[in-house]
């Protein structure tokens, strides 16, 4: 049986949530030790973000929107994500 990662990741989503947990724990564990620092750019991106913020505070969202924008995010479907935007006019 040739498996791939798209089929793969199918079967994975299927399992319960704590199979889940333990397969993406082995996968971040096995990306130990390459070239891949996701840390150090995780970091580099906070400094960035709050040095804009420092510089100009009015550039921030407030929780309440970003809430907002992730849960309208999540309840698109494919096929909304694939339209063009509406425009106003």
């Amino acid at each position: 049986m040739d498996l791939t990662s798209e089929t793969l990741t199918t079967l994975a989503l299927r399992l319960p949530p704590a199979d889940r947990a333990r397969i993406a724990e082995a996968l971040l564990t096995s990306l130990e030790g390459t070239d891949v620092d996701l840390d150090a750019e995780w970091l580099a991106e906070a400094e960035r973000r709050d040095a804009a913020l420092e510089h100009d505070p009015s550039s921030g969202r407030g929780a309440r929107a970003v809430f907002a924008a992730a849960r309208s995010a999540l309840d698109e479907t494919p096929e909304d994500a694939d339209r063009e935007p509406r425009g106003d006019g």
